[in-house]
């Protein structure tokens, strides 16, 4: 069970909200890319206000790629325009510490998981209730972390490629699609083990019992999105053998935002990479999300077109 915590501004004695994301109806979750997209849009004040009619919930991944923008008033309006259509919605925590709590709440057999909460999440509703201390050092730090991260990433799957390629080529089996790789993998309850244990550990300082591996797995649905990134990850750049490059396939944080798909009712992305790989990984959320172009979303608030700027 998740929930979700509020904080209602201009109201200091009201103390904050909690309710569960369930209860909110019809969620919007918008990628960085869609964000911008709107902030470039001549006629955002029409989007906008049909927007402020929905639910939408800022992710912490989005303010962190918003903060690396390098123009000053750019990078400040955008924040604005999160919390403007946010609200009073604290973001959404990143995947990684989603899963961090997870773990945490499930040792402790917690009967919920607020989304929103942690460190993180803290630090990113700073950032929208004050753009302005979002200065040049931390854009910078930002833009640091977010290309170390990628990095990371991306050398972790080349090496990994560079592994695997020799083996196909003198007899190893070559999975043929991701959802193969996936499927073969998930059968595995020792190779399951072996990439969760080590996540369970650190987040709780002890080791996860053997017997416990799918009470946790089933726990939340966050485990299957934030696992399927990772294995679609390694057939697009490790195993298959066209279309591997960076260029060709969604990075790091995109792959992440498979995470918030059984949060959200309708996933925005004008990045055409992520949006046909969430579409393949959005097939095994067991609360599938609508994954939309930011030109869909626009005309499903206004019916008019997109003016280029």
């Amino acid at each position: 069970m998740a929930t979700i915590t509020s904080y209602p501004e201009g109201v200091p004695s009201q103390p904050p909200q909690t309710r569960l994301v369930a209860d909110f109806r019809k969620k919007y979750i918008l990628d960085t890319s869609a964000w911008n997209a709107l902030y470039d849009d001549l006629e955002k004040e029409t989007i906008i206000e049909a927007a402020l009619g929905k639910t939408i919930l800022p992710t912490c991944v989005a303010i962190t790629e918003v903060a690396a923008i390098e123009n000053d008033a750019r990078r400040i309006d955008i924040l604005r325009l999160l919390k403007r259509l946010g609200r009073d919605n604290r973001p959404i925590a990143t995947p990684n510490q989603l899963i961090i709590m997870a773990c945490e709440g499930y040792s402790k057999r917690a009967p919920a998981l607020t989304i929103n909460g942690g460190a993180d999440a803290e630090g990113a509703w700073i950032a929208l209730n004050k753009p302005e201390l979002v200065d040049d050092v931390a854009q910078q730090t930002a833009h640091k972390f977010n290309a170390e991260r990628e990095a990371v990433f991306r050398d972790f799957n080349e090496g990994l490629r560079g592994h695997l390629q020799p083996l196909f080529k003198t007899g190893t089996d070559r999975p043929r699609s991701m959802g193969a790789l996936i499927r073969h993998y998930a059968k595995s309850d020792d190779f399951l083990y072996e990439v969760v244990n080590p996540i369970y550990q650190r987040a709780t300082g002890t080791a996860l019992p053997r017997g416990e591996l799918h009470p946790l797995l089933n726990s939340m649905y966050i485990w299957r999105m934030f696992l399927l990134g990772y294995g679609c990850a390694i057939y697009q750049r490790a195993i298959q053998q066209r279309g591997y490059s960076h260029k060709k396939n969604p990075g790091h944080l995109d792959l992440w935002s498979a995470v918030y798909l059984p949060f959200s009712d309708v996933f925005v992305t004008e990045d055409k990479r992520q949006r046909r790989t969430l579409k393949v990984l959005n097939k095994a959320n067991p609360r599938p999300a609508t994954i939309v172009s930011y030109a869909e979303m626009r005309a499903s608030l206004v019916a008019r077109p997109v003016i280029p700027s």
